[in-house]
Order: structure tokens, then sequence, then C-alpha cells
């Protein structure tokens, strides 16, 4: 009967310890549930964002043995007026980081980024149309750009003195500035730029058709390359001997690609005059293969001449791309692109290796096209998300409205089968 007694109580005893080791799991993953949880909802999440994110662009194509690549990214007018500026305020400083980050991608993938800069930093911290905070050049670098072209409308609107702020602002922020010089000192230290990318020595040149029919003030010719002698009235008389002797300059360096990056044409207006025709022509003459035009607003033509870089010039012709950040009324003038080139070096030959361009739109607030901030769209990737259902990000009206001008671009570049997404 003890013995009885006695196995009844260790048969009790197992089944508390295996009620309790029960108990104990339940416990534990009562304890462990809100974490389950989480990481289920961070999971979620990460598939949600990689679905959201902005696409890369593709990965860089296997290179031939010995051979070498760089790869440059050109953007049209960068313009901003007071209301837009203001829109960025935050406290006693700004934050221009929500206006390129649909594009930044697009922008770090290049090992060089170049925009035309228009506009003045003078210090100040008040705003106004083309006068800019020391914000915006350190949001234009993070989002990716290396160059900004300072030879254009905007060169002197604040004086030689505002000329010598920017160009310092600029270098400050990072990045280089392009095409203006504070004094004959400078410009005689770096007539030229030069960049040398992964073995492939790249100049840079800038002109300008005139500053807003200002004249520069007597002594001060050195501080920006002119297209034209009437550049204040007319622009129809070529200043042939100063482009010459510019492109010259840049050849003496022995680069193996000359960029010259040229402000003309007229605004708002899609003609290509005959002195843009005859400027194209004297600089590839004297050596230049690239000529990337901005003033216009709009989207120009564009030639590929050949894909051979040779001592001879003459390979690529972009009459304008655009704005990058617009600030004009007119729609079509918010439709811009990101320019890009690839070179490739393998032993003593160089080609254009990839030439394709990526249409962006300069979103502003709009009831209509439910916009609700400035910003700048990949287009191509706005029409995606729109296809994938996405109309929260992307009304039906601006829709139609991209689509619409994703094919007119291809009409105003010609370029047809580079054209990005086609």
């Amino acid at each position: 009967m003890a013995d009885q007694s006695f196995n009844n109580l260790e048969e009790q005893l197992r089944q508390d310890r295996r009620l309790g080791k029960t108990r104990r799991r339940k416990r534990r993953l009562r304890r462990l549930l809100p974490f389950v949880i989480l990481l289920a909802l961070l999971a979620l999440l990460f598939f949600v964002l990689r679905g959201e994110r902005e696409p890369t662009p593709t990965e860089t194509e296997t290179l031939p043995p010995g051979s070498s690549s760089a790869t440059i990214s050109f953007v049209g007018d960068i313009n901003l007026d007071q209301q837009m500026m203001l829109s960025f305020r935050v406290g006693a400083d700004y934050d221009f980081s929500p206006l390129f980050r649909r594009i930044t991608a697009r922008l770090t993938s290049a090992d060089l980024t170049v925009g035309n800069f228009e506009g003045s930093l003078t210090g100040s911290d008040e705003v106004s149309e083309h006068n800019y905070p020391a914000a915006l050049l350190r949001d234009l670098y993070a989002a990716g750009f290396d160059i900004l072209q300072t030879a254009n409308s905007y060169s002197i609107q604040n004086g030689i003195t505002g000329l010598s702020e920017t160009k310092q602002a600029i270098a400050e922020a990072g990045m280089i500035p392009l095409g203006t010089w504070s004094s004959p000192e400078d410009r005689a230290l770096n007539p030229v730029l030069i960049q040398e990318v992964n073995g492939i020595r790249f100049a840079f040149l800038a002109f300008t058709k005139g500053m807003n029919n200002l004249r520069l003030p007597v002594g001060a010719e050195y501080c920006v390359n002119l297209l034209y002698q009437d550049y204040d009235t007319n622009y129809t008389q070529l200043d042939r001997e100063s482009i010459i002797s510019a492109v010259n300059q840049a050849r003496l360096l022995s680069p193996d690609v000359i960029i010259a990056m040229v402000h003309w044409g007229s605004e708002y207006d899609r003609e290509i005059a005959q002195s843009q025709k005859e400027a194209a022509e004297l600089l590839f003459d004297c050596g230049v293969h690239l000529v990337i035009g901005s003033h216009s607003h709009y989207v120009g033509p564009m030639e590929l001449r050949s894909r051979n870089i040779s001592p001879m010039g003459g390979s690529f012709l972009a009459y304008s791309l655009g704005d990058f950040v617009s600030i004009a009324d007119n729609s079509s003038a918010r439709n811009g692109c990101i320019l890009s080139v690839s070179f490739l070096k393998d032993g003593s030959d160089l080609s254009i290796s990839r030439l394709e361009y990526t249409p962006i739109y300069s979103a502003a607030p709009s009831e209509e096209l439910e916009i609700k901030s400035y910003e700048i769209l990949d287009t191509m990737d706005a029409i995606s998300f729109y296809d994938s259902g996405y109309y929260d990000r992307v009304s039906e009206k601006l829709y139609d409205r991209l689509v619409t001008a994703v094919e007119k671009m291809k009409e105003q570049t010609g370029l047809g089968e580079y054209q990005t997404g086609k």
C-alpha cells in the first residue's frame, strides 16, 4: 500500500513538472510575442519601402580587361524664386533635401554631376529670386552635384563681389565653380577646369551669351567667357578670337575629352538661332567634343555625331537640357532631363559607350495636379508608380501630363533609340 502511494506521488510530481514546463514555455512565448510581432512589422515595412524606394540605375556593364570608364551626368538650369525657397525654411535655416530626394540616386550614380547654377550667394540670410541661402549649396552637394556652372545670366547680378562670394560659397560646400574668375590672378592660375576620372582626363569650359544685358565693368573682362562681342544687345557677333583662345588653353593641357558648357539661345523659345549653330560648329572645329547647352528652359535637339572621341572634336551636341529646378508658369518648361554620357577608354581608343537621358519634372504645389510640395520627380518612375496603382503618389492628371511630356521629349531631342525607358 505504501509502495502504491509512493508511485502515485512520483507520477503526480512528474505531471507537476510537465505542467510547470508547459506554463514556463507559455510565459516565455507571451513575453516573446511583442518582439515577434515587432519583427514581423519591420519585415513588412522593409518590403513596402523597398517597393517604394527610388529605382537605382542599372549596374555598370563588365569592362574589357585593361580598359576604364567614366560617366558624367548633366542637368540644365537650377532656378529658385523666393516663394519656393521660403517653403523650405526650417527655423532659422533651410532644408532643400526634400526637393531632390526623388532623383538623388540618379545624380549620385555618375562619377561627375554638372549643373547650371543660376544665381548668387552674398552671405546674407535674406533670400529673393536668384539670391540663395548657403543651405541650397549644402543640399545640392548632398544630392550628388560636383560642378556648378556660374557662367550664365546671373554671373554679375551682384557685381564682381557677388561673383567672388558665390564662387567661394560653392567651393566651401564641396563643389567646383565653373566659368567665372574673381581676379586676373585667379584666371591665370585656373583657366580651364581639369578633372581626371578613372584615368580619363576631362577639360571643362563654360561660356555665356550675356548677363541679363549687363556689361562687365571696365577692367573686369577676365571674369567670364562670352560667346558674343555684342553680349549686351543682339547676340549675333561671335567673339571668335576669345572662343578659340579658351579652347586652345584647354588643348594645351592634353585632355582626353573637352566639354564646353554654353548658356545661349532665347528664353522660352524652342527655335535654334543661327548664331547658336555657328557657335557650336566653331567649338567643334577648335577641338571641343561635347557641347552642352542651357538657358532656353526647354529640352532641345541633341545630336550624336560620332561615338569616337578624336582630336578633331565634334562628338555630341545638346542645345538645351531644360530646367532642373523650374520657376516657370509654363508647364512645358517644367519638363527637363538628366543627360548621362559614359566614356570607355581601351588603350589609345576612347569612345562614348552609353548615352541616355532621364526625363524629370519640376513639380510645384497644385490643386489641379494634386501636388502638395515642390519636388523634382523622375518622370519614368512617377509613371511607373501610377501604373502600379500608387494613385496617392501620382494623380491621373499629372500622370497624363507626364506621359505626354515623354512623347514630346522624344521628338524634341531627336535621339529616339537613346531614350531612357522608351
